[in-house]
């Protein structure tokens, strides 16, 4: 299974997020192969890029939006999602390109 990655990018929690959306800068995105400004995917929360093989882990289906708005080496996330990988400061977001829609795992540091 091929996974490509990020760095580690800053998390900014943000309130008014819904789960199911990410904010990421394109030059980030395109360390994932993100190439389009929206990109469907199915958000993971775990350890490593061996969660994504576990067919027990729940995954929501999610939105990444790349915008010049978002800092380089930063990544905006819901309140929730923070809150469920442990109000982490920073994260590597990897993904399965390929797949239909890709499963993107993020996890703290």
């Amino acid at each position: 299974m091929e996974v490509k990655e990020t760095g580690y990018l800053k998390v900014l929690a943000d309130l008014s997020f819904p789960e199911n959306r990410i904010v990421i800068n394109p030059n980030d995105g395109y360390d994932l192969g993100l190439m389009m400004t929206e990109a469907q995917a199915l958000f993971f929360y775990g350890e490593s890029p061996a969660t994504l093989e576990n067919p027990r882990m729940e995954a929501v289906t999610g939105t990444v939006e790349q915008k010049n708005e978002c800092a380089l080496g930063t990544v905006e996330l819901s309140m929730k999602s923070v809150e469920k990988l442990g109000t982490p400061k920073r994260v590597r977001l990897h993904i399965v390109p390929g797949e239909s829609p890709p499963k993107l795992l993020i996890n703290a540091e």
